[in-house]
């Protein structure tokens, strides 16, 4: 029951507005003095397992833990070498929450709870320029050191008896309560458990006969899997697997082999793979060939529209230009996206301010123009002003001098009576 109600004091919306010497107040008054140490396990257990759920908590939690034992005197808590850890820990992991705690448990562990006793953790959340001076503790961590020299061995090589927790995404509310009411309440609860291993007297040794069996251990062969009778491998688990990493780098041939055979066999597979719209753009650069087979597979679904869109609107490199180029020349895309991607390559050209990446570019886009137009994939006239003069502002580069030739080849007719749409 109190720790229930300690945990709907800690989640209480008030508790940002309140006085830190009041909240710590609030929770002795609730526990006797024989329970503050295990207050204080629960309390460090929950911040360094990550499940208390603000910062706010934490705080409050951070000066409840440390105003426990204040009586005693500072160096006396048996929880500064909890705090001396959370600092350095804040310190490899500088984001704006992680220093902000910092700052508190500098002051908390140098200065003690007078400076901060008076304010609110809203207060330190919502002006933590007056946390971030920097504040040596290193006479507080030697101390702290020297201080632990006087403990017992065993007890000075202590482990929390509570492994790490994956990371999993945060549960109900009352996922957290649940835990503190087992925490509390559970007869084997790690809070009263120890961790020191247990004394184990080893048997004597059984008197040998002149007579006795001697068991022998022979070295055991390595097993070899039967290649003609295995079970097939799960093929979407394989698929997905290939999937995951082509997102992330570029296939052997091997794999992208296997991966096309396991989509050919399977054509549903291809909407089982984990393959989404976001994700497209990284599998296009890592393995365009994938990138087109998969969108092939697509083109009548009801999601090509948006992993067209994408495409059209993903940054303009060789690899992109690839999977377009070899998708047009395979299937009858939609006018409307390959004018839009033209457009978006020659814009991407004009505006580029490196003068040899804007070169390399221009070659590129030259290249993959006269491809299109050679494969008749586009109507030169819908396109003969910009393509014209991106031609004209190019015109230094070889290639889109090239381009430039083929563009009044087709004007003058020479070519143009010949142009028929793709079927």
């Amino acid at each position: 029951k109190d720790c229930a109600s300690l945990y709907d004091f800690l989640m209480d919306k008030n508790i940002e507005h309140q006085t830190f010497e009041v909240i710590s107040a609030i929770v002795q008054k609730k526990f006797a003095k024989t329970d503050y140490l295990i207050i204080g396990n629960l309390l460090t257990m929950l911040v360094k397992q990550g499940d208390l759920p603000g910062i706010l908590q934490k705080l409050s939690a951070y000066y409840i833990v440390f105003d426990l034992f204040r009586a005693d005197g500072q160096m006396e808590t048996p929880y500064m070498p909890f705090f001396i850890t959370t600092i350095e820990e804040k310190e490899k992991s500088p984001t704006r929450l992680n220093l902000i705690e910092k700052g508190f448990l500098c002051q908390l562990v140098v200065n003690g709870t007078k400076d901060i006793a008076r304010r609110t953790p809203g207060d330190i959340l919502n002006h933590p320029e007056i946390y971030s001076v920097v504040i040596d503790i290193s006479h507080v961590k030697k101390a702290c050191e020297e201080k632990l020299k006087e403990l017992p061995a065993i007890a000075r090589a202590g482990l929390i008896n509570i492994p790490m927790a994956p990371k999993t995404p945060t549960g109900p509310d009352t996922s957290i309560k649940d835990l503190f009411d087992e925490l509390c309440t559970s007869p084997v609860s790690p809070l009263t458990n120890t961790f020191c291993p247990k004394f184990i007297s080893v048997p004597p040794p059984l008197l040998e006969f002149d007579d006795e069996l001697i068991w022998m251990n022979f070295p055991e062969e390595d097993l070899v899997e039967a290649t003609g009778e295995a079970s097939p491998p799960d093929e979407e688990a394989q698929a997905k697997r290939l999937m995951d990493q082509a997102f992330k780098q570029a296939l052997t041939p091997q794999d992208q082999q296997t991966l096309l055979d396991e989509l050919k066999k399977d054509p549903n597979l291809v909407n089982q793979i984990g393959l989404t719209p976001s994700k497209l753009p990284q599998l296009v650069e890592n393995n365009p060939c994938i990138s087109v087979e998969i969108l092939l597979k697509l083109m009548n679904s009801a999601q090509i529209t948006d992993y067209l869109g994408v495409l059209v609107n993903m940054e303009i490199t060789l690899h992109s230009m690839e999977v377009v180029n070899r998708l047009t020349t395979s299937v009858d895309l939609p006018t409307e996206f390959i004018h839009l991607y033209i457009s978006n390559c020659i814009s991407t050209c004009e505006t580029m301010k490196d003068k040899f990446m804007q070169s390399r570019l221009v070659r590129l886009v030259c290249v993959f123009l006269q491809s299109l137009i050679r494969n008749k994939i586009i109507n030169v006239k819908d396109l003969f002003i910009e393509i014209d003069s991106f031609c004209v502002e190019f015109s230094q580069i070889k290639e889109a001098a090239a381009l430039y030739r083929l563009l009044k080849h087709i004007e003058l007719g020479e070519g143009a009576c010949n142009w028929k749409p793709k079927a």
